[in-house]
């Protein structure tokens, strides 16, 4: 068995030889805890219990990974999601059934194929959990989102905007000229709203880049990235900033209403607390004192 901690909800590994599957990430074992306090608030079993019902999907998606492609199908009590390899050499499902867990069990216990002896397709295992994650805490004001996040004096600034657009870049830029500041996540950071003040956790999941922190520090904004000749920095309107949120939001968790309707309702606490910003800039060091001035001064 495996428990994780991941933005202080327990996530737990059930099956023959997750904790070998885990440890040979680099990502997992820096979210491993000892806590067997409270139940988890996900189970993932690698039982290959993942027959999908009799019916016919209510509807599918498909879409494309780097590296692969997924279906992702909606039934009336469950998801079903199953990867493939970019040669289709390899395939994996995740089966997540809808409801709600007895009391003292986990909240949601989801069930995957995915063999816990190909610790080499690790980057299909990350989509699958990062989907079964997203799933399982969305009724508990979490989210993920799409951006690369900066911890500058002991705050979070998430920037955020479409792929290219230049995310990393810009917080590289921070990294280089602005003094104390470190890097939480280059991909998937976590936020929470069902605190005091908004809260930005590292994630197991950050792209590209090797950065698993795992810290959580207050939310102190969001900026939305718009390449541009020029530096210029603005505050963004309630309804502006939830058009430019929503896209960094899981796309494949709001096709189902309920799941869009919890999704709105944690954008529409996080802006009423965290400012949000839209930086029109260039890829240099006055974009990045542009943006910390604004947030930090």
């Amino acid at each position: 068995m495996v428990r994780l901690s991941i933005a202080d909800h327990i996530i737990e590994w059930q099956g023959e030889g997750v904790r070998e599957l885990a440890d040979q990430t680099p990502n997992y074992p820096r979210f491993y805890t000892a806590d067997s306090s409270e139940p988890p608030r996900m189970r993932l079993c690698f039982d290959g219990k993942v027959t999908p019902p009799a019916t016919d999907p209510l509807r599918t998606l498909d879409y494309d990974l780097a590296e692969g492609r997924c279906t992702l199908r909606y039934y009336e009590e469950c998801y079903l999601l199953t990867l493939w390899s970019g040669n289709e050499s390899f395939s994996a499902s995740l089966l997540c059934p809808l409801g709600e867990g007895a009391t003292g069990e986990p909240l949601h216990t989801y069930h995957t194929d995915f063999p816990t002896s190909a610790p080499e397709w690790r980057y299909l295992l990350d989509h699958l959990m990062v989907f079964a994650y997203s799933l399982a805490t969305i009724g508990a004001r979490t989210l993920i989102i799409h951006s690369s996040t900066i911890v500058h004096a002991e705050r979070g600034a998430m920037f955020l905007g479409e792929s290219g657009t230049g995310k990393s870049t810009h917080t590289r830029l921070w990294l280089k000229h602005i003094e104390d500041c470190h890097l939480l996540n280059d991909d998937g950071p976590i936020i929470r709203t069902d605190r005091s003040s908004p809260l930005v956790y590292g994630s197991p999941w950050s792209g590209k880049t090797h950065c698993y922190n795992n810290q959580s520090v207050e939310l102190a904004a969001m900026v939305r990235l718009r390449q541009a000749p020029y530096n210029r920095i603005t505050r963004q309107s309630t309804i502006t900033a939830f058009g430019a949120l929503l896209p960094s939001c899981l796309p494949t968790l709001q096709k189902r209403e309920r799941d869009l309707d919890e999704i709105c309702t944690t954008l529409s606490e996080l802006l009423s607390k965290v400012p949000i910003y839209l930086l029109e800039c260039l890829p240099d060091e006055a974009a990045a004192h542009t943006s910390h001035d604004a947030i930090f001064q």
